[in-house]
């Protein structure tokens, strides 16, 4: 079943992609049901208000719509159509929230309501504002038309939501597509390809911006419902995988127990009694994804053992070293020398 009450353990997506993903193929006179045709979803699907996208269905509809459409172009004609509806409760309290900062910090503390494969950041440094837009879950990315939809999808609704034409740049990881100059002239600024991450970059002036729709004591009432929501998920049965999500910052590395139970809006001893309860505790976890993060780069073959130790946050090899042994029975060199070399 892809509509999904509860969050599942699988990545998801907003249902309300699919729906948006409908709506723009309709415009080469493709009914949703074609676009639906050998998937998981129904067209039934499309009207329900709340449900989420397993990842990997979401990507084969996206990989059918542009065959469909024969538009390999196709996530810029969906960020132009993105709104902020498409975002359920996050959506409707940034909508109202009492500027653009308000709005980013919203979307920032509660965007794992919406997504596990999507995390955002803001940031201001040297006078510029910088919106990262990061992939939490190693063999999961948001690929070229993902990518394109989203960053263009965050402009198009801030120009919404603001009634202000909103200028910058934006940094991509991918290489610069052939169909991209048919594009460049709807961007309200620059794009640099193959840069080390997503990131919208702009003039802190705009964090200031009052929004058209403020309403500040719904506002507050909208936040609350986010928390409530959060909290519902968390005690679910989903409480470990939104953990797992924010455990660990592909910029930032591993967080500690006080900054997840920040991000999941309860204290730290709350967060260790609900963990206590599903039978495992926050070092488990850290240690579970430690784990798989050592395997990951082990078999990578590009990075020195001292160098893997620090992404994972240990003091030095010896302690790294320890670990991997206790994980697997081998040391790292060893489990090294027989991994197949990547192709």
């Amino acid at each position: 079943m892809v509509m999904k009450a509860a969050r599942s353990t699988s990545p998801t997506v907003p249902g309300t992609y699919a729906c948006l993903l409908a709506d723009v193929v309709a415009r080469w006179d493709i009914p949703a049901a074609r676009l639906l045709e050998g998937s998981r979803v129904s067209p039934e699907n499309l009207l329900s208000p709340i449900w989420h996208l397993d990842y990997s269905e979401f990507k084969r509809l996206l990989k059918r719509a542009v065959a469909l459409t024969g538009e390999p172009g196709l996530g810029f004609h969906i960020g132009l159509q993105m709104k902020i509806s498409c975002h359920g409760l996050i959506g409707y309290a940034a909508m109202i929230a009492r500027n653009v900062r308000e709005a980013l910090e919203i979307g920032q503390s509660f965007i794992q309501l919406q997504s596990s494969t999507l995390r955002m950041r803001l940031e201001e440094a040297n006078g510029v504002a910088h919106l990262h837009v990061e992939e939490p879950m190693p063999g999961y990315p948001l690929g070229e038309i993902g990518t394109m939809f989203i960053m263009l999808g965050f402009v198009t609704m801030g120009e919404a939501i603001t009634g202000r034409r909103l200028t910058g740049h934006a940094d991509v990881s991918f290489a610069r597509p052939a169909y991209f100059d048919r594009f460049e002239h709807l961007l309200p600024g620059t794009v640099s390809f193959g840069q080390p991450s997503h990131r919208l970059s702009f003039d802190p002036a705009y964090l200031d911006l009052p929004l058209v729709m403020a309403d500040l004591v719904a506002a507050r009432m909208a936040r609350e419902q986010c928390k409530q929501a959060l909290h519902t998920m968390a005690g679910s049965g989903s409480l470990i995988s939104l953990v797992r999500e924010l455990a660990c910052d592909e910029t930032m590395g591993f967080c500690r127990m006080d900054q997840v139970a920040e991000r999941l809006h309860m204290s730290e001893r709350t967060l260790q009694r609900q963990l206590a309860c599903a039978g495992t505790s926050f070092s488990a976890i850290l240690d579970e994804l430690r784990h798989q993060r050592a395997l990951l780069m082990l078999k990578r073959g590009e990075f020195g053992l001292d160098y893997i130790a620090d992404q994972l946050g240990y003091t030095d090899t010896t302690n790294f070293s320890r670990a991997f042994k206790r994980w697997t029975g081998m040391a790292p060199s060893q489990f090294r020398r027989r991994s197949p070399a990547p192709l």
